[in-house]
């Protein structure tokens, strides 16, 4: 895990994860209450770490078996060799294909025609169930939302959410999170999407 270094935030002892879903690769920062500051998590098998870098989960879907939802996502599918351009099974940026209009060719595995919506879900679901494989139940969530698609990503979001039994979620557009980015280096990748999320997580329960 990369501690986050962060001005005095206030004390909480909800389990609080942030998820900066991003077209290249996703970061994933959790609040600590022991220490009172935000930390990026790494995900065995779907994060990669490089040097004086913090985890982050490159944005790759495989899809083994549509029909019932067995996929590998992250770094695993680079680990595995099955980031090939030409796969139709291999899905890489489809974050932009979410909730826009004309998706383009969409393949059809095992009968089920895949949808950039439905890899998403796939996707967002395999770091969910890492994280619950860890341990890390989360009592609030916090997803970024790109703002040129705004409401149907949204929209697509809120219906994906309802799958997941988590009591808060909360939606965060990508600006209003990149307004708090005064971050060190080392963790621009995340913003300070997370001292986002906890300020305003915080004062919703307080």
């Amino acid at each position: 895990m990369t501690r986050l270094v962060s001005p005095a935030l206030p004390q909480t002892t909800l389990m609080v994860i942030a998820i900066d879903f991003g077209t290249s690769n996703t970061a994933i920062a959790r609040w600590n209450p022991a220490t009172a500051q935000p930390e990026m998590l790494s995900l065995p098998g779907l994060s990669q770490t490089l040097a004086n870098n913090p985890p982050l989960i490159p944005s790759l879907l495989y899809v083994e078996d549509a029909a019932h939802n067995q996929v590998i996502a992250g770094q695993a599918v680079r680990d595995r060799g099955l980031d090939l351009s030409r796969d139709p099974r291999c899905f890489r940026s489809f974050k932009r294909g979410i909730g826009t209009a004309v998706q383009g060719f969409l393949p059809n595995l095992e009968g089920v025609t895949v949808t950039f919506e439905q890899v998403g879900q796939w996707f967002l679901g395999k770091i969910l169930q890492e994280l619950e494989n860890l341990g890390e139940k989360p009592q609030s969530l916090v997803l970024t939302v790109p703002v040129d698609s705004f409401e149907p990503y949204r929209n697509w979001l809120n219906a994906a959410c309802e799958t997941w039994a988590i009591p808060r979620i909360q939606l965060l557009d990508e600006p209003t999170a990149a307004a708090w980015d005064t971050a060190p280096q080392a963790w621009k990748c995340c913003s300070l999407l997370i001292l986002a999320a906890v300020r305003s997580i915080y004062r919703w329960y307080s």
